[in-house]
Parts: C-alpha cells; structure tokens; sequence
C-alpha cells in the first residue's frame, strides 16, 4: 500500500487520516507500504504515515518521499526512483 498526503495543519488530509485510522484497527500482516506527500512550510505529513501504517502491522519498505507543492525536476526524479524501489521490494 503506498499512501500520500499533503501536509495539512501539521497532519495529513482528513480524510487520509479517518482511512489510516480504520487501517490500523485492522492489523494487518505481511503487506508492504511507503508514504509520500507534499509540504508548503513543515512537512510532516510523511511521518504522520508512515508511522501509521507501522502500526497497523505493515512493514515499510521505503522511507518515504515528500516534496515542495509544485515538484521540480529533481523531486520528480526522486519521486520516479521511489517507484522503482517500492517495484524492486516487491517482488
């Protein structure tokens, strides 16, 4: 499961915070996740995730990716690299 979010108030999305919040009720076992989001001023939207979906049994297999509101180059290309490491964990 990959999950992103911008950072919202210091926190993610309401919504993405309600489905985080029924993952972890579940208690997942052996799935894999990773988080990515974007950020104006503080960025913790990634943290926020991650250490969600931890709790909620999964194992992260990325540390994450977060980016300025309107990604350059470069955060695309770390962005692309971060697909291409999530496909080689999953395999």
């Amino acid at each position: 499961m990959i999950v992103g979010s911008p950072t919202v108030n210091r926190g993610v999305l309401s919504t993405i915070a309600a489905m985080l919040s029924q993952i972890k009720e579940l208690s997942f076992k052996g799935k894999k996740a990773a988080a990515f989001g974007t950020y104006g001023w503080s960025g913790e939207s990634v943290k926020h995730i991650t250490e969600e979906l931890s709790a909620g049994g999964f194992e992260i297999i990325h540390p994450g990716f977060r980016a300025m509101w309107d990604p350059d180059e470069t955060a695309l290309a770390e962005c692309r690299k971060m697909g291409e490491e999530i496909a080689t964990a999953l395999k």
